[in-house]
């Protein structure tokens, strides 16, 4: 990671503790090390490999429940979101300025990420053509990947 990403980070944690104080609750040092393992990341988490990491990564004695907390009040605060891989164990990635939508193996559950402006354009028109006004939408496609077909 580099200085400005970090820097980036910092920024953003500090902003959100002003946020949760103001809200009325309570701010963590687990809380804040999930979120840096969330926001680094490459992948999607389950709880399970978050809990894991922010015990190497940050030499923090931290349970299963307390991630599980905290990675639902992080959602409730719309700033991670989960996904439902299909195998019973959700992942969870920080919730990125740019949207995207998922592709996922039903086979060996790899997730791929992916943007089209062409989709996100129908999406639109067709809330439109049937009266809604789209606030938000959540997009997953399953099927076989190219290393499982």
């Amino acid at each position: 990671m580099t200085k400005k990403e970090e820097k980036k980070f910092e920024h953003f944690l500090d902003e959100f503790k002003t946020l949760v104080t103001k809200k009325g609750f309570k701010n963590t040092v687990q809380k804040d090390c999930i979120l840096k393992v969330l926001y680094f990341s490459n992948e999607h988490l389950s709880a399970e490999a978050i809990t894991k990491k922010v015990q190497k990564e940050f030499d923090l004695d931290i349970g299963i429940a307390t991630v599980y907390r905290s990675l639902n009040f992080f959602e409730q605060m719309n700033i991670v979101e989960s996904l439902d891989v299909g195998d019973n164990t959700k992942r969870f990635e920080f919730k990125q300025e740019q949207h995207h939508d998922h592709m996922i193996c039903t086979n060996c559950h790899k997730i791929i990420e992916f943007s089209d402006d062409f989709i996100e354009l129908n999406q639109i028109k067709i809330a439109e053509k049937n009266g809604f006004i789209l606030e938000d939408h959540i997009m997953t496609i399953y099927g076989i990947c190219e290393n499982c077909q």
